[in-house]
């Protein structure tokens, strides 16, 4: 190549990088902003939310780094029924890994074991807060879209729908639609 074609083409090369500078310097860098955390009335199977960050400030919770362990961790056993049928609990509930936080509540696997991993010890979050995580419908009437009753027990007593996630506890809950 001669000296004049290697300088066009050199110029021509730094022409093109500018001209995309702020393109590429538009680009985002890190995970995109969580979308709105949306709350499911719809019938079961509810999967865990993939971008659980709106889910967590919507249950009220800090956004913790997934390595966090509170000062008294605890798990709690969670049972739902939906008209007679077992409902999977999945993974993942309150759980960031885009981002990797997590949420004082959260679940591994999908064996109903939600681990609470609050801040403090006197901090006690809720089953309500746990269904916001899960972004499914919860409250004294509804369940999804099972709105004919919801009854709570824990340890095979009746308790109240947004009961608190006490240790080591096994907490039922029933909704017929």
């Amino acid at each position: 190549m001669r000296v004049g074609s290697r300088r066009r083409a050199s110029a021509l090369a730094a022409a093109v990088a500018v001209g995309l500078l702020p393109v590429v310097s538009g680009c985002q860098v890190g995970p995109a902003p969580p979308g709105p955390a949306e709350i499911r009335s719809g019938p079961p199977p509810w999967d865990a939310p993939r971008d659980a960050v709106s889910y967590i400030e919507k249950a009220g919770f800090e956004r913790l780094p997934l390595d966090f362990s509170g000062p008294a961790p605890y798990t709690v056993k969670v049972a739902v029924t939906v008209d007679g049928n077992a409902i999977q609990i999945p993974a993942g509930i309150g759980v960031d890994r885009v981002r990797a936080e997590q949420a004082a509540i959260h679940t591994h696997a999908t064996d109903g074991v939600v681990y609470v991993e609050a801040k403090t010890k006197a901090e006690r979050p809720t089953l309500k807060q746990f269904f916001e995580l899960w972004g499914v419908r919860y409250d004294g009437k509804c369940l999804g879209d099972a709105c004919s009753s919801v009854t709570v027990r824990v340890n095979g007593q009746p308790a109240a729908w947004d009961t608190k996630l006490s240790r080591e506890s096994l907490i039922q809950v029933e909704a017929t639609g």
